[in-house]
């Protein structure tokens, strides 16, 4: 039980140590954007995903071999974590989430074993949240 307390409070240290109000409020934004994503597409087919995650990686100028590597990517790593076709296309879609934060992080010039702690705090945090519901 320490641990999880510990990560957590590591992971809140390091982004007060690191990030501005600015980017906080970023974060904030990113996570509304994901929010409205599962919102509006609650049961997402993989043709939902894939117009999504396009959209938005075209948005931000990624050219599409990166689009198409990282929708292969995402889909084989939710095939080995043992989802099944209805349960993919939505962590496909947590991937996003996940590497829009990883991605801002990054280029706020946080290390990968601090972007670690932040993520894994961040899911201590929303594990924490939902048990308590």
């Amino acid at each position: 039980m320490t641990n999880k307390f510990d990560v957590k409070e590591q992971a809140r240290d390091i982004l007060e140590e690191t990030l501005d109000m600015e980017a906080v409020v970023y974060l904030g934004k990113i996570s509304d954007e994901m929010q409205q994503i599962f919102a509006g597409n609650p049961m997402p087919s993989f043709a939902d995903v894939a117009r999504i995650v396009t959209d938005y990686f075209t948005r931000d100028g990624r050219p599409t071999e990166f689009i198409e590597d990282w929708l292969r990517t995402a889909d084989e790593h939710s095939k080995s974590r043992g989802l099944d076709e209805t349960d993919r296309p939505k962590a496909i879609l947590s991937d996003l989430g996940v590497f829009r934060f990883m991605w801002f992080l990054k280029e706020r010039g946080l290390t990968e074993e601090q972007i670690n702690i932040v993520l894994t705090g961040a899911v201590q945090q929303a594990t924490d949240g939902q048990q308590g519901e």
